[in-house]
């Protein structure tokens, strides 16, 4: 999957690194390519524990075929 990254360095030094598919995801590091390599880790944990949270839910989803019968009262 593709995704944008937004870095910025800092007036103190290093770069910050956020993505704008996923809010809260973010890296720090003294370089540009150390923030990149970080966000790239943060990415990875959102859409592990995504991928988690979608098995729980379908886990949880219970379904049951019924058939029933209805009179026709014409």
């Amino acid at each position: 999957m593709h995704y944008t990254i937004i870095t910025e360095s800092h007036e103190k030094g290093g770069y910050s690194a956020r993505c704008v598919e996923i809010p809260g995801a973010c890296g720090h590091g003294n370089s540009q390519g150390e923030a990149i390599a970080r966000i790239k880790e943060a990415i990875e944990v959102v859409r592990e524990a995504q991928k988690e949270e979608l098995h729980k839910t379908i886990a949880a989803v219970h379904s049951e075929i019924i058939r029933i019968e209805v009179t026709d009262s014409a």
